[in-house]
């Protein structure tokens, strides 16, 4: 009877309940709840002989799921502390799970879980301030299934992705148009199409071998001289040259693969991911190594320092990033770049003529430099001259922050910029696992998998591990630590940051005096301060 109730009220509802004892705990985890859950919230509209689901997972996926919008440039420059407006693009009716957007200048698409790519149209209209805000009602359309992996061009600007590619599954046969006869299963192979990102057509495609399946695509270089990597499921990296600008031109004709420098450097180190920009990539390896790869020797400079190691063909060798730690997530912009490592911790590295890499000044770094954030990372991404960080609390909420150039509301609410991560004035739901940004828009991933493992892992302690002490007065300051971000003024910070010194604090009573004396100083100062513009 609980069963059939539950199967009438949300998702969040019946998570709730099941918080509520042990009896109902395992009740909330019946599979056959989830499936009617699903089925009657028209969550999952698969046939009935599809294979066996996680029916829990598909509902949280389809429930958390959301892509939210903040507007840039435009009359929402950012110089006020009002909150930018917010507009939710309707998700389309048969998605599941968000896992990546990528912006089009005319169109957006959205990749779910199940592998579908849709295709959203632009509905953009003008505020009454005269901002830019991107309609509720904006059509939706299935490009393309059984996507595996999909990319445009690399550059921050968006009016040069004028054709995007997907990497597909298909049966063998099916590429020209051919069909399934007496019940036969043809072979899978792997597919490259193209499709034009305004209408949506299918202008190119090439098929491989069954035997040579890939994980993933990116694309470097200009239009006419286009570069694709594919990176294979047993870690080799392909090359294929293309020119976009012969698209347009029907014809058939045979490309040949060519193996990358970085398996000919290193033949017995699988590659697992891919980045790239216009001019450079970088490839994370199975050991969690990085090696980067340059060519243009501005960037080159940019991240190095020097032209040693660069060369003038595509074929040079990429330079291995001398970094003590395993990297498991990374942003690639094109003269800076952000590694996060296993344990939470960020590293910039590259140009900071804007201070785009948040060290607090503007001087370039030729190697990864750490920078300490105030909340853990979730996620990064490099712009142009400006980089973002989404970033968790204690408590589970999330904000974004960021640093650099400022200029036509690339960072919402510091339209001077910034050469340390602050926070940006953009309202951030729980859920947002993932967020890019584009020359106009700032775009938020929202959506929970409880079958996704951690990202990052609790830092292993120091060989001069703390005492049961020193543990305990470092729960105790984080404690203040969050009652400090809770105060709304200065004068309430500073008393409470007086109070932790005084009560928490194991200094000695020089220490103590001087800081109770600085502190009482710094509140007289900012008193006299009020007093004087009231």
């Amino acid at each position: 009877m609980l069963e059939q109730i539950l199967s009438w009220v949300s998702v969040g509802d019946v998570i709730a309940f099941g918080a509520t004892c042990h009896a109902f705990h395992q009740l909330s985890y019946s599979p056959g709840l989830w499936r009617v859950l699903c089925r009657r919230q028209e969550m999952c509209l698969l046939p009935e002989t599809s294979p066996p689901r996680n029916w829990r997972r598909m509902a949280i996926l389809s429930y958390t799921q959301a892509l939210y919008l903040h507007t840039l440039g435009g009359g929402g420059g950012g110089s006020g502390r009002g909150g930018l407006p917010m507009a939710k693009a309707v998700n389309p009716p048969l998605s599941l799970g968000f896992k990546c957007i990528l912006p089009t200048c005319d169109n957006h698409f959205l990749w779910d879980e199940q592998g579908t790519v849709f295709m959203l149209y632009d509905s953009v209209t003008l505020s009454p301030r005269g901002q830019l805000v991107w309609s509720e009602a904006s059509r939706n359309s299935v490009l393309c299934h059984n996507v595996k992996d999909f990319t445009a061009d690399p550059r921050s600007d968006v009016s040069h992705r004028q054709y995007l590619y997907v990497l597909v599954t298909r049966p063998l046969g099916t590429q020209t148009g051919g069909r399934l006869r007496n019940g036969v299963t043809l072979k899978q192979c792997d597919s490259v199409e193209i499709y034009h990102q305004y209408t949506g057509e299918r202008v190119f495609h090439m098929t491989f071998h069954p035997s040579l399946t890939f994980s993933q695509l990116r694309l470097m270089g200009p239009e006419a001289n286009r570069t694709l990597l594919l990176l294979t499921e047993s870690g080799k990296v392909y090359t294929v040259p293309l020119n976009e600008t012969q698209l347009d031109r029907p014809r058939s004709f045979t490309v040949q693969l060519t193996l990358r420098q970085i398996n000919h450097s290193l033949p017995d180190l699988p590659v697992k991911q891919i980045h790239t920009s216009y001019s450079s990539a970088l490839y994370i390896t199975g050991d969690s190594s990085v090696y980067v790869e340059t060519h243009s020797a501005g960037v080159h400079r940019h991240l190095f320092g020097t032209l040693q190691g660069f060369g003038p063909n595509n074929g040079h060798a990429p330079i291995l990033l001398p970094l003590p730690f395993k990297v498991v997530k990374c942003s690639l912009g094109l003269t800076h770049l952000c590694l996060l490592e296993e344990s939470g911790r960020v590293y910039m590295q590259g140009s900071n003529n804007h201070g785009q890499l948040g060290t607090g000044d503007k001087i370039d770094r030729r190697e990864p430099t750490q920078v300490v954030l105030s909340l853990a990372p979730v996620d990064v991404f490099c712009g142009l001259n400006h980089s973002l960080a989404l970033l968790r609390g204690e408590t589970g909420e999330k904000e974004v922050q960021g640093c650099g150039c400022g200029r036509g509301g690339r960072l919402p609410g510091w339209a001077q910029g910034s050469p340390v991560f602050v926070r940006l004035n953009v309202k951030v739901p729980r859920n947002t696992r993932a967020l890019c940004s584009s020359k106009y828009y700032l775009y938020l991933l929202c959506c929970h998998d409880i079958e996704e493992a951690p990202l990052f892992r609790a830092p292993l302690p120091d060989k001069g591990a703390e005492s049961e002490g020193e543990l305990a007065e470092r729960v105790r300051l984080q404690k203040c630590l969050s009652q400090l971000r809770g105060c709304g003024h200065l004068q309430e910070q500073l008393a409470t940051l007086r109070e932790a010194v005084l009560s928490h604090m194991t200094l000695n009573s020089a220490q103590k005096d001087f800081l109770e004396e600085a502190l009482s100083t710094m509140q007289q100062g900012s008193s006299s301060t009020t007093e004087s513009h009231n």
